[in-house]
């Protein structure tokens, strides 16, 4: 099988043991056609795929191609491109639809395995539609692919909702934390300015680079967390990068710069310490540099310090230094936070504060608890003190005494 285009999915385990069973079959050795077909099995069973047409639906949606890239950039697909793609799907159809199970049930005359139902249905429902279209060769496969690309783009980025940076790739986050907003309580106001910055940038509209400040335990990355279940729907999706991996913002950006989804980069517990030059590539993302800056990432940043780099009265320039312009090299790192263009702050947690979400909390939970506030106090002096987090912390604890 030859193909122009889609020319990737011809490195799959189960394309490779696919064309050698046809090569097979043509020589007619009784032995090699049945390893030939055990391979096929094999790599259907290893990659979770029911059926050949799953597979290849899956290597056709997922794989990267010039077509693939060419429908993310919006731009029109040339009529030679198109042809060409347009004869691979004909002849993927005639390969796939092939009878291989009685074909080599012939040849070997021995009970085989069917080439169907060898793991349990694929859950995407862009996976199993595609299927059933190569199944009965719809001819309308190649535009509902380049639809598929526009609206979803490819790879491991149409595939999950989280990632992380990890060994120099972005790797999706199989099993993302699932976070309801609803749980931070007594928070209205910076959750909705969150809130309303996120739905600007779903919408394509202006909106800033934040910073989320304020003491441990807030609600701070709980709050970032929270934007991936309730706006996943609407094409929010979530990197998290390490403080120590912002040396790779760049590579991030470009990873994900022709992708039809949103990104919000979110670096957790940022800070620097004096003398770190680490925070230059994000200084660099917040300014502006010659690179066209996409307008589908964001940076929501989370911090216990206003200032996010420490600053001793050491680091101060020398009165008597004759660098005229130390003063400039040391406001540029202290300036970084003023880089953001939108500072939410989250309060301390005072005593009532604390008192105020750990009802908050109670009354969602529905339970009811005598002496509610005396053991909350308790709870709090011997342990974390209060914040948002010892609140939480508090009420599951009575949820696991009830």
């Amino acid at each position: 099988m030859n193909l122009f285009i889609f020319d990737t999915l011809l490195e799959s385990e189960w394309a490779q043991a696919l064309g050698l069973l046809k090569i097979t079959l043509t020589d007619k050795e009784r032995d090699p056609i049945l390893l030939a077909y055990s391979e096929v099995v094999h790599a259907l069973v290893t990659r979770s795929a029911p059926d050949v047409l799953t597979a290849a639906a899956e290597d056709l949606l997922w794989g990267d191609s010039s077509l693939s890239h060419l429908a993310m950039t919006e731009q029109p697909i040339p009529n030679g491109l198109r042809q060409a793609a347009q004869l691979d799907v004909e002849e993927l159809f005639s390969f796939l639809n092939r009878d291989w199970y009685a074909e080599t049930l012939k040849a070997v005359s021995r009970s085989l395995p069917r080439l169907k139902e060898l793991a349990p249905p694929v859950k995407d429902v862009r996976v199993s539609e595609l299927a059933k279209m190569l199944g009965r060769n719809d001819p309308t496969i190649l535009e509902h692919l380049i639809s598929a690309y526009e609206q979803h783009g490819t790879g491991d980025l149409s595939q999950h909702e989280a990632f992380r940076w990890t060994e120099g790739k972005l790797v999706g986050v199989k099993h993302p934390v699932q976070v309801e907003m609803e749980q931070l309580v007594a928070l209205e106001r910076p959750l909705s300015l969150l809130k309303k910055n996120t739905l600007a940038f779903l919408s394509k509209k202006p909106a800033q680079h934040a910073l989320l400040y304020g003491p441990r335990g807030s609600g701070k990355s709980t709050a970032v967390r929270s934007l991936l279940k309730k706006y996943s729907a609407a094409g929010l999706r979530v990197i998290e990068l390490a403080a120590q991996d912002l040396i790779a913002l760049p590579d991030v950006i470009e990873a994900v710069r022709f992708h039809p989804h949103r990104f919000i980069v979110f670096v957790d517990d940022l800070n620097f310490e004096s003398g770190d030059n680490g925070y230059r590539p994000l200084k660099t993302l917040l300014e502006g540099s010659l690179t066209e800056r996409p307008d589908n990432v964001l940076v929501y940043a989370t911090s216990n310090r206003r200032h996010l780099v420490k600053e001793h009265f050491s680091d101060r320039p020398d009165p008597l230094n004759d660098d005229v312009h130390a003063w400039d090299t040391h406001n540029e790192r202290l300036a970084l936070s003023d880089r953001f263009g939108l500072t939410i702050t989250f309060p301390d947690a005072t005593q009532q504060r604390y008192l105020d979400i750990v009802r908050g909390l109670i009354t969602r939970e529905q339970l009811t608890v005598e002496g509610l506030e005396d053991r909350a106090i308790r709870f709090a002096d011997w342990g974390n003190g209060y914040s948002g987090r010892t609140a939480q912390q508090f009420v599951d604890s009575l949820k696991a005494e009830l």
